[in-house]
């Protein structure tokens, strides 16, 4: 036997085995090294996820399913109903560019404005102006077809006269009953009516007055600018009428002869 005897150790100290076949059992399970690892893993950290995929917002199938469905109903109502209105917008533009054609023969009234060209004969208190008969080239002077058809006028004071287009009765030119045609005064005239009034007027003057002078027909030219510069006038009061067997032309059309219808 040594010298030295080893005390025994007491219970608490040193590794212990536990004997009991129950508690081994349940002792702790000792995890694997891994020698690439820095760090100790329990088991279950490197565990992988489920394989099913994640729904946004945390919804489930049913709910994010019936989003789905509403989403694309707005998307295609909006489609649907964006296009009904453009189709119902053009029919729309269409009908109110339809216009039914207008007759040829009916004219169309404008919004345009026309300029005011109120004249003199427009406005019975405004003075009438004429032009100057030295600026009037041709004067009105309605002749029918057939120009040895006579055409007939009342004067204002009563007195018929009868006339005819392209017939001319000169100064000095034989005179019915005898003697010869003379010119009484020539005056500027602008229709064959006013020298047939001034004829009138001048029997009426006799009439009253008894001056002795009396018209019985006159002669007309409707150029009262060329009449005017070489005659000096475009009416001739006439002291008598032509002669009806002398020579009456009826061939122009710019002048006319009238004569009293006693």
């Amino acid at each position: 036997m040594s010298q030295h005897q080893h005390s025994p150790l007491p219970e608490s100290e040193g590794l212990q085995v536990d004997t009991h076949a129950e508690r081994a059992a349940k002792a702790p399970e000792v995890a694997g090294y891994d020698q690439n690892g820095h760090y100790y893993a329990p088991p279950t950290y490197n565990q992988q996820q489920p394989n099913g995929v994640r729904l946004p917002f945390g919804l489930g199938v049913l709910a994010f399913t019936a989003l789905v469905v509403l989403c694309t109903a707005i998307v295609v109502g909006a489609g649907v109903g964006g296009g009904l209105g453009a189709a119902l917008a053009n029919k729309s533009s269409d009908c109110s560019t339809e216009s039914v054609p207008a007759p040829s023969a009916t004219a169309e009234a404008t919004s345009c404005p026309t300029p005011d060209n109120t004249t003199s004969s427009d406005n019975d208190t405004a003075p009438y102006v004429p032009r100057s008969p030295s600026s009037v080239q041709e004067l009105e002077l309605k002749c029918p077809s057939k120009k040895n058809d006579e055409t007939r006028y009342k004067s204002s004071k009563g007195y018929e006269f009868q006339w005819w287009c392209g017939v001319n009765a000169p100064q000095g030119s034989p005179a019915e009953g005898g003697g010869i045609v003379a010119d009484l005064a020539p005056i500027i005239a602008y229709t064959i009516e006013d020298c047939m009034e001034a004829c009138s007027a001048m029997i009426q003057k006799d009439e009253d007055a008894g001056t002795g002078v009396r018209c019985s027909s006159i002669v007309f030219s409707k150029k009262m600018s060329v009449e005017l510069e070489n005659q000096g006038a475009n009416c001739w009061l006439k002291n008598a009428s032509k002669a009806s067997g002398g020579n009456w032309g009826f061939k122009d059309d710019f002048y006319a002869y009238a004569e009293l219808d006693d």
